[in-house]
């Protein structure tokens, strides 16, 4: 496969607003995705509707007489998934705020006009919103079950770190290069290793071959508790 058709060309070397450009315009083109919020604690799915105008902002809109809406006035944030073109998925994990901006209203349903319809009898129970900030990920399963991925933020949010990291306390003895079947470990001039985390799973096998782990080799899931 031509490098330029992994990830559609993208690499660490981009920005990560160039990064996050590309995502905005897959959910634009997209549009309908799963969409996941909370609902007193358990987590609820259903498909909604994406549509990027033309302040380059993600809008979406759901009735005030649903539960998605009870649900985002309590926690106003969303969690997406997609699969794209089988080999691709993008996530975004963003907060979203309702919007009364008449020109966005304006734009919004002219894209819409058969969802206007659909609420004539009663317009005012139409809210709209608009994804403000958040982070994510573009993710593709490319040729011989290599990955390569790369994670973004907006608005003020931090990028989702990885779950796996060398430290300095790294020795050098190779043997999380040795393990990694994605070959995203690699050496230092030091002589001591570190992770791509553009070509990296996340999986942990590294984790559970290194002889020094905990010290030289972290799980950031153990450090916080959360395994």
């Amino acid at each position: 496969m031509d490098q330029k058709d992994i990830l559609w060309g993208l690499t660490d070397s981009n920005t990560m607003e160039e990064v996050r450009e590309k995502a905005f315009a897959l959910i634009g083109k997209i549009r309908f995705m799963p969409a996941a919020t909370v609902n007193e604690g358990r987590p609820e799915n259903r498909i909604l509707d994406f549509n990027r105008l033309s302040d380059g902002n993600l809008y979406f809109m759901t009735s005030r007489g649903k539960p998605t809406y009870e649900q985002l006035c309590k926690r106003p944030q969303l969690v997406m998934n997609t699969l794209i073109d089988e080999r691709y998925s993008l996530r975004l994990s963003a907060w979203v705020s309702e919007t009364t901006d008449q020109a966005v209203w304006d734009e919004f349903f002219k894209l819409n006009p058969g969802t206007k319809e659909m609420y004539r009898k009663n317009f005012d129970i139409v809210a709209l919103y608009r994804i403000d900030r958040g982070e994510g990920e573009i993710f593709h399963l490319y040729a011989n079950e290599r990955i390569r991925r790369l994670r973004f933020a907006f608005g003020g949010e931090e990028i989702r770190p990885m779950t796996y990291r060398i430290t300095e306390e790294c020795v050098g003895c190779g043997i999380c290069q040795e393990n990694c079947v994605e070959r995203a470990i690699h050496q230092k001039d030091d002589g001591k290793y570190y992770i791509k985390e553009m070509d990296c799973d996340d999986c942990g096998i590294c984790y559970t071959k290194c002889p020094q782990a905990d010290t030289a080799l972290i799980c950031r899931l153990k450090e916080q508790g959360e395994t």
